[in-house]
């Protein structure tokens, strides 16, 4: 499943970048995310609780940072997580570009392809796309409130 999603923040270009970019900080302001640590180098582990329609999901897995281009402003991130649970899960890769409309705003884009695995994937894609923008509402809400604003 590929979709795109755009928020804008009102902060500069570079210091959403360097938020962006540390990721056990940023992630705390991705819904459901917690205990993101440092595993080596650019690769992280961490937790997720989501719930998609009536079932409830707590993801464990890794994130591993890719791509870091601040002369171009984007960043590519894989992400692999299980449920072990239910029996379920994902694996994406997201790419994630900043633009500065003007100063002071910053649109943040970030382009996911997810293959849902499980009792997830048993979803329609209108129902994960109503979740992942629901999800990137509250996303951006919560980095513009980190970043000051």
């Amino acid at each position: 499943m590929l979709f795109e999603q755009r928020c804008q923040v009102g902060a500069p270009r570079e210091t959403v970048w360097d938020l962006l970019m540390n990721v056990p900080e940023v992630a705390t302001c991705v819904p459901g995310v917690r205990d993101v640590e440092r595993v080596d180098g650019n690769r992280y582990k961490g937790t997720m609780g989501v719930s998609v329609g009536p079932i409830r999901l707590n993801l464990e897995g890794n994130i591993t940072l890719e791509q870091q281009d601040r002369v171009a402003w984007q960043a590519a991130m894989k992400a692999e997580a299980a449920e072990r649970r239910v029996g379920g899960g994902l694996n994406a890769t997201m790419t994630m570009k900043l633009e500065e409309p003007s100063p002071g705003q910053t649109d943040v884009i970030i382009t996911t392809n997810a293959n849902l695995l499980g009792r997830l994937g048993e979803f329609g894609q209108p129902v994960i796309r109503k979740k992942a923008d629901a999800m990137l509402q509250e996303f951006a809400r919560n980095l513009q409130a980190k970043l000051g604003g």
